[in-house]
């Protein structure tokens, strides 16, 4: 048995999407060095390069037959590139000029496939016979070249059949009965490996070869996105998305590269774009979100800005705000799932055990700190609060403790230093920025410090924005969405994941004010974060290596659709790695799977409950819909839910869950506070 292997998208890829991708980054070379040429010709190269291959081919099918009397089926890059010159009357020097850069694109670009290059030498180690077999314009020396830079010990081990030098190609059949030939081989005891199902395959068969289709360097559905093959950016966007596939090993790191990437890195840049142009000198990068944005920045930025990184949350910051009683109650209680003693002590105290102790007390609560309250004992509690002096100044006491702690770590980490503040965060509405300004405020003695916020997205505008502190987007802006893009969100939320746990409040310890960090990460680094960051980081550095920082900024509206799209229809590995990543919306929540595969209970509970309900099940539909079993997926398609929607339309959550999106935050804005709290009671009940 001798084994032959198809080069190109076989053995061998590219990092552009498609050939035509190594002409559009010749066209722009040109464009930027045309060392005389034509600007027409620059301008219009990639559809030049293209035209002058197939007249090429026209040509070269219209010769006299040769001295075999055959007709020669292939050409090589100097036929194509002498019919390029010609058609613009180029002298020939320019011949080997166009040719040299194309050589330097393709070395460039293209890269081993791993799974081929195992394949390849476990069957070298054997001591199997193996030919390369490649239709390819690109003559001996040119892949010689290339194949040296990839792995030498291809051409030191295999025998290589061009098309371009032997004048015959796969698609007619006769490369194979040639091949035979020359190795003396009866075509029956040929085993070929391609990727295309005509020339590789058919055609093989055809001749009596025995066959093996390896496709996997075609493009998939997500990578093939919007496909727009004269836009660099587009090239080499899905063409790492797909090396990422092929070279990455886990697939924590694949969904990193091929999802991850394209939509912090743009953003990242933007940021960095948008502090120069406003004259900032530092930026604040907040924590947890802000630790990715943070890595990539100090991979891309230059030495005129100064990156922090800082320790906040909503919880450590929404609790030192002076609010009236009614808002601090909502703060407390109020949550996006069940909350327990702990998690209410949390939301007022970074040290909460006094607290619970108080409360147990007091209150007469005898459950564990870890329980879930239940509505009734939620209400009861906070009617104590309402009703018990000493309780809320206890609790107003140990905010205002927190409150010193949180202005002194700012101090410490140089916020007071500046007029105005540039801060960074993914989004959505920038309420933890909104309170770091009301704190900065309370500062005695001191100018009050402008803040300037950098977001990926922002769902919505508070009622603190002012020209003291101001937010800019980047992705998305407020009424962008007719509907809450809860899932969207919260796998950006995913893809932000640190290496350490929430901002619980800050401490004095050695020297310094350092922040108490809840002990919530190591699940998200046992799910394989460190795997995650590798992929991330191989997307960035090798597309920050041929595209500039204008065009890598420009790619966001085309990734801000592609994410949109992945929430729609998640591939298979994108629902499995995201559906399993653990998560919670609350700081100080347990953490549960984001997208698990539901039992039928759980997909009929989802179905006929609502709002934040629904959220404890699943925090993403359609990732739940494809880890699921037949069964459950069925109850939880879309083809159940109209049936349920006209139950759950009975509930007056129904015709809440109906109204537009901007119509619920505008309600949320201009209706007074007690009319908001008794509406939250009434859908709760």
């Amino acid at each position: 048995m001798m084994y032959s292997f198809d080069l190109f998208d076989t053995l061998i890829t590219r990092r552009v999407a498609t050939p035509r991708g190594v002409f559009v980054w010749m066209q722009r070379q040109l464009m930027a060095h045309d060392q005389g040429l034509p600007r027409a010709l620059c301008e219009r190269f990639a559809d030049e390069r293209v035209h002058a291959e197939y007249s090429a081919r026209i040509q070269a099918s219209k010769r006299a037959p040769d001295a075999t009397h055959r007709i020669p089926e292939e050409i090589d890059i100097h036929d194509i590139y002498r019919w390029l010159t010609s058609r613009h009357g180029l002298e020939d020097v320019w011949i080997d000029r166009l040719i040299g850069l194309e050589i330097q694109a393709e070395e460039r670009f293209l890269y081993g496939v791993p799974e081929m290059l195992a394949r390849f030498h476990a069957l070298a180690r054997h001591g199997e016979r193996i030919v390369l077999v490649s239709d390819m314009y690109l003559r001996r020396q040119d892949i010689t070249r290339i194949l040296d830079g990839i792995d030498p010990f291809l051409l030191q081990y295999a025998t290589l059949y061009l098309s371009s030098e032997i004048k015959l190609n796969k698609a007619s059949g006769r490369m194979f009965t040639h091949v035979a030939e020359r190795e003396q081989i009866a075509l029956s005891s040929i085993h070929h490996i391609g990727d295309n199902p005509y020339s590789d395959i058919a055609r093989a068969r055809e001749c009596g070869c025995q066959t093996t289709l390896f496709d996997a360097c075609h493009l998939s559905g997500d990578e093939d996105f919007e496909r727009h093959e004269d836009a660099l950016g587009w090239q080499m966007s899905a063409g790492l998305f797909r090396e990422c596939r092929l070279t990455l090993e886990s697939d924590r790191a694949r969904i990193g590269g091929l999802y991850a990437a394209i939509i912090l890195l743009p953003f990242t840049l933007w940021v960095l774009q948008q502090a120069r142009a406003a004259g900032h000198k530092r930026l604040y990068f907040f924590a947890r979100d802000g630790q990715v944005l943070l890595d990539i920045a100090r991979r891309l930025s230059s030495d005129d800005l100064e990156l922090r990184y800082l320790h906040v949350s909503r919880l450590a910051l929404h609790r030192c705000v002076n609010t009236d009683l009614d808002t601090f109650l909502d703060w407390v209680f109020v949550s996006h799932q069940g909350m327990t003693l702990e998690d209410i002590a949390y939301r007022i105290t970074s040290t909460p055990h006094t607290l619970i102790d108080t409360l147990q007390a007091r209150v007469g609560l005898d459950v564990p700190v870890d329980k879930q309250l239940t509505h009734t004992q939620k209400r009861a509690l906070r009617a104590h609060f309402e009703s018990d002096q000493q309780l809320r100044a206890q609790a107003f006491d140990l905010v205002s403790l927190e409150r010193e702690k949180t202005l002194k770590y700012l101090d410490q980490e140089g916020v007071s230093d500046l007029g105005e503040v540039c801060v960074v965060d993914v989004g959505w509405s920038g309420s933890i920025q909104d309170s770091l300004y009301e704190i900065l405020r309370t500062r005695e003695g001191q100018a009050p410090t402008a803040l300037l916020g950098l977001y990926w997205g922002l769902q919505r505008h508070t009622r603190q924005n002012s020209e003291d502190n101001r937010k800019i987007s980047c992705a998305f802006h407020p009424s962008t969405f007719w509907r809450d893009p809860t899932a969207l969100r919260e796998i950006v939320e995913c893809f932000t994941a640190a290496d350490h746990g929430s901002t619980l409040g800050y401490e004095y310890r050695d020297d310094r004010y350092r922040p108490i960090l809840n002990t919530d990460s190591a699940p998200v680094i046992a799910w394989g974060l460190a795997d995650f960051r590798q992929g991330i980081d191989y997307f960035v550095e090798r597309i920050a290596d041929v595209l500039t920082e204008i065009e890598l900024i420009a790619l966001m509206p085309y990734a801000f659709r592609r994410l949109q799209h992945l929430v729609q229809y998640p591939s298979t590995l994108a629902a499995r790695a995201i559906g399993s990543f653990p998560y919670s919306p609350d700081p100080t929540g347990t953490l549960s799977p984001f997208a698990p595969a539901l039992s039928r209970r759980e997909a009929l509970l989802y179905q006929v409950r609502s709002g934040t309900l629904r959220g404890n099940i699943t925090r993403w539909r359609q990732g739940s819909l494809i880890n699921s079993r037949p069964s459950s997926r069925y109850l939880i398609s879309s083809k159940s839910s109209t049936f349920f929607s006209i139950i759950k339309g009975i509930h007056p959550r129904g015709i809440v869950d109906a109204l537009p999106y901007p119509m619920i935050y505008w309600a949320k804005r201009k209706l007074p506070a007690p009319m908001l709290r008794a509406c939250r009671a009434f859908l709760r009940s």
